[in-house]
């Protein structure tokens, strides 16, 4: 955690360090693709999101190198969507929307790969093992995110997945 510390920042891209990893631990919360330090999601363990989880457009939101994999994956999934948007023909704002939060993690992904590429080759080696490290940490607890990234998923813990009974399959 403490390689990892190091490395934060803002969604704009800018340093956002804090004094020591316990600081970073105690001052914020984990989120999907990031933490938050918005006070009053921090003491809420991360389940008062005050704009329910818009992460790249907030300014509590607070990515470090771990969650590179996920950003990227987010990417994918969220180009995937305005694809079948635009095929959709939806309305015009659904397209923009997905578009401005594409853009809006691009930069989160762009700046932390730049950060990255940036460290000498022994640093960028330590926070790549770190990242690693705690992403086995939380696989192996078993702690996921849904498709969205929203937070409180366990595998095998079918109380806490989402409903899905209330939607319609084809034939219905």
């Amino acid at each position: 955690m403490k390689e990892l510390s190091r490395h934060v920042i803002d969604c704009d891209g800018r340093p956002a360090v804090f004094g020591s990893a316990t600081a970073y631990e105690l001052r914020s919360v984990a989120v999907p693709f990031g933490n938050c330090v918005e006070l009053s999601n921090v003491k809420a363990g991360g389940q008062s999101c005050p704009i329910r989880f818009w992460r790249a457009g907030c300014g509590f939101y607070r990515p470090d190198p771990f969650y590179l994999l996920a950003i990227e994956e987010h990417l994918s999934s969220l180009r995937a969507d305005r694809k079948t948007a635009v095929a959709l023909e939806v309305d015009v704002f659904v397209v923009r929307n997905l578009t401005d939060q594409i853009t809006a993690f691009q930069q989160v992904a762009d700046t932390m790969r730049e950060m990255l590429e940036q460290l000498p080759t022994e640093e960028r080696s330590e926070v790549e093992e770190a990242s690693k490290v705690l992403r086995r940490s939380r696989a192996a607890r078993g702690l996921i995110a849904d498709r969205r990234g929203h937070p409180g998923m366990r595998i095998g813990l079918r109380a806490r997945e989402p409903r899905r009974d209330h939607v319609l399959t084809a034939g219905q």
